[in-house]
């Protein structure tokens, strides 16, 4: 009885722990380990005032300025010791030459420490634009900001913690790079984390470059370690993206860490999917997922906490971040120049084998490859026009503007037609059956590659030495199924570059740049049809080399290039096809743009009404002065109206002059610029003689502009104006004064009906005076 007790008891001990082991596995599984004090209702209530009550906030508008007035009240509510505005009156940044005068700044909160060493916590306060509320792009961050500078004040803190909002990031990260330049504390700053877009979606994306700087590897790895820690998934780094835009004049992809990282200071930003309808309309509460508040605000919470008492002291050098599931793996820039030259070796070993392996000497032909490029010219027509197939079937310009993945299966299936196509063409063309002479001209395509990309960046030219690398591989093994993986692998590095993870951005930007008339449009498609196509030559050198070091393992050629091949290429090809076109090509996320475009001349007091769409205009009503306009066919731009216009002036300019003439005329002016309604942009300049005007003196920042002086305003200053400005004409007494003004408001109203449209209005107004002595 005691044995068989015994054994009941150790049966129950071990049912017992195996028991309250799952219970505590379950009871970890469904308390998420993101447990930190940030409240992701309190940022939502914050991002809800910014981008719903107070709404798009351009750099200087009073938007703006109520944005960073709310968030002062928040800091004082949550009792930091010093809530300010450092002022930015005019903005000039690193970037560009030209200043422009404004009303913006940063809002700053600070919550002292127990030392003066300073942690920075940003975000930009201001939206691109007066038609985005930006509630993604940045009010999330602000938001996340906001409540961080509320949690973080419950906590006893080493260093001292600045909160910073920032004006004016979307016109060249301008406040950042005036609160670096002003902030009378940076010598203080050990540390930058910024917050730019903290989108739900499934990617956060740490961005670290900066033009010749990079976030230091230990604060990189930091932000993965207590990422992971928390429990979350989807820190990404782009790679292919960043060695793409950091080969770019400017560099980076921009936001306010930048100025910090010129400065020699650590500094990261983290940033939720750039394919995120950002800079469009649809940045708004109804579009944004919420929980991304939470995720990005437990981060840098636990980041303060990790470094409040110091951190690193080494700096980074300069490296190639790779990103492997969670895995990282950093290559100093010197590795990659090793990997160049084990890529030209390798190459130099596989040609030197094939031409040692040459059995015929064929003639020399007059143009090397040009037949075979005349057939990868083929092949990427049929790819770059599949998409214009089922724009033509939609009746829409951009087709794919709400289902990219969808059209890069199109263009698969139409590069597989292209193929049956030239593979038709190929047996009448004569070919060389030489491997060697396909492999020596692909090869030495990709070495011109490499040199010209390493004139950008050596993080750019590795795409072409992948290349070579792999291509080179593909030559020197035996067995042919490893000749094609190796093959099918060579061009992934240089494609992924073109197509990177922030391919959407990229694209979606590119429909709102102007091209007007069928010429234009035709020289577009062939520019980039034959950019693909001298992209992806080498690689279809490399394949006619296996191809033909191996001809008796590539017999599925031969049956793709019969008539069942292409009947079967043109059933997947069409079908997938007609399957996109009944796909909706805009959503409540990617919306068509619809600018109304007034124009009023003051001189002449004319105006007319243009209406202008990045896709067609058609299946559309419009309604001015009480009369609708149905707008059919596939235009993109209307004139609407012509005519007269009365009323009030819209601006009004009254002069206090004195002129002094002499060998040249000095002007002394108090201008008083008088306007109907706060013009989102005002520009005016002077211009007289034969030579700019010299000796310009005003409180305002001006440019020389060719012969003239200019002035501009962003955003949204006041209905007057007072400039007092003094400058000397040379060879002339007078000066010719050109003023433009932009508004939010129409001259007169026009209603705009589509679905699934985003309308915005703009009315330029401009007169032009000339100022002289009576």
């Amino acid at each position: 009885m005691r044995t068989k007790s015994s054994a009941f008891s150790a049966v129950g001990c071990i049912s017992l722990i195996v028991l309250t082991a799952v219970l505590a596995f379950t009871a970890t599984a469904q308390i998420p380990r993101s447990q930190t004090p940030f409240s992701q209702d309190s940022a939502w209530s914050y991002l809800k005032v910014l981008a719903g009550d107070i709404g798009p906030r351009p750099m200087g508008s009073p938007s703006e300025r109520a944005a960073m007035e709310y968030a002062l009240r928040k800091f004082r509510e949550f009792g930091l010791q010093e809530a300010f505005i450092v002022p930015m009156m005019q903005a000039v940044s690193g970037e560009l030459s030209a200043g422009v005068n404004t009303n913006s700044g940063t809002a700053v909160g600070v919550l002292k420490g127990k030392t003066n060493r300073t942690i920075v916590i940003g975000g930009h306060i201001d939206s691109a634009g007066p038609d985005i509320p930006g509630a993604n792009d940045d009010g999330s961050g602000s938001a996340a900001v906001i409540e961080l500078a509320r949690v973080l004040a419950r906590r006893s803190n080493e260093s001292t913690i600045v909160f910073a909002l920032f004006g004016g990031e979307e016109q060249g990260l301008r406040g950042s790079r005036h609160f670096v330049r002003n902030f009378d504390r940076m010598n203080d700053v050990a540390l930058m984390l910024q917050i730019d877009m903290t989108n739900g979606s499934d990617w956060l994306l740490p961005l670290v470059d900066a033009k010749d700087h990079l976030t230091p590897r230990w604060l990189v790895e930091a932000s993965y370690e207590e990422f992971e820690a928390l429990g979350y998934s989807g820190l990404f780094f782009p790679t292919h993206f960043y060695a793409f835009l950091t080969s770019l004049p400017g560099g980076g992809i921009g936001s306010d860490h930048e100025p910090f990282l010129e400065k020699g200071i650590p500094a990261i930003d983290f940033t939720s999917d750039v394919t995120d309808p950002i800079h469009t309309p649809q940045d708004n509460l109804e579009n944004f997922i919420p929980s991304g508040l939470k995720r990005s605000g437990d981060l840098v919470y636990r980041l303060v906490e990790r470094f409040d008492t110091g951190v690193p002291a080494e700096t980074s050098v300069s490296y190639y971040l790779l990103q492997f599931d969670t895995a990282l793996f950093f290559f100093p820039i010197w590795s990659l120049y090793v990997f160049f030259a084990v890529a030209l070796v390798l190459a130099i070993i596989a040609l030197s084998r094939m031409r040692k392996a040459r059995i015929v000497e064929e003639p020399r032909r007059k143009v090397p490859g040009l037949k075979l490029f005349l057939l990868m010219i083929l092949i990427q027509t049929f790819v770059w026009l599949s998409e214009n197939v089922v724009g033509i079937i939609k009746g829409s310009r951009f087709p794919w503007l709400s289902n990219l993945d969808g059209y890069f299966l199109l263009g698969f299936f139409a590069a597989g037609l292209g193929i049956w196509v030239a593979l038709q063409l190929a047996p009448r063309m004569g070919f060389s059956r030489e491997p060697y002479r396909y492999a020596l001209k692909g090869m030495i395509i990709l070495g011109v590659f490499l040199l010209l990309m390493l004139l950008a960046s050596p993080k750019l030219a590795l795409a072409a030495a992948m290349g070579m690398f792999f291509l080179a591989l593909s030559f020197l093994v035996d067995s042919w199924y490893l000749k094609f993986i190796f093959w099918l692998v060579s061009p992934h590095f240089m494609y992924r570059l073109i197509f990177s993870e922030g391919y959407g951005l990229l694209a979606r930007s590119m429909t709102g740049v102007p091209l007007e008339g069928f010429v234009a449009s035709l020289l577009l498609h062939l520019f980039f049809i034959l950019f693909f196509s001298l992209w992806a030559f080498p690689f279809l050198l490399g394949f006619a080399a296996i191809r033909f070091q191996k001809p008796e393992s590539f017999v599925f050629l031969t049956w793709f290039r019969k008539p069942i091949g292409g009947i079967v290429a043109c059933v997947i090809f069409a079908g997938f096809a007609l399957f996109l076109s009944l796909q909706p090509t805009y959503s409540p996320h990617w919306q068509q743009q619809i600018a109304i475009r007034q124009a009023g001349d003051l001189n002449s007091q004319k105006v007319t009404i243009d209406l202008a769409s990045p896709d067609y205009l058609g299946d559309m009503s419009v309604q001015i002065g009480g009369k609708d306009t149905v707008l059919s066919g596939r235009v993109r731009n209307v004139r609407m109206m012509e005519g007269s216009f009365e009323g009030d002036p819209w601006i009004r300019v009254e002069r206090s002059i004195e002129i002094i003439k002499g060998t040249n005329t000095t002007f002394t002016m108090l201008l008083k610029f008088h306007f109907k309604h706060r013009p989102y942009t005002f520009d005016v300049s002077y211009r007289g003689g034969t030579a700019p005007p010299q000796d310009v003196d005003t409180p305002v920042v001006w440019s020389p502009e060719g012969k003239s002086v200019a002035m501009r305003w962003y955003s949204f200053p006041d209905t007057l104006l007072v400039v007092p400005l003094k400058m000397t004409v040379i060879g002339s007494d007078s000066l010719t004064e050109s003023i433009t003004a932009t508004f939010v408001q129409p001259i007169i109203p026009v209603v705009v009906k589509k679905d699934q449209a985003s309308v915005n209005t703009r009315t330029t107004m401009s007169v032009t005076e000339v100022i002289r002595k009576p």
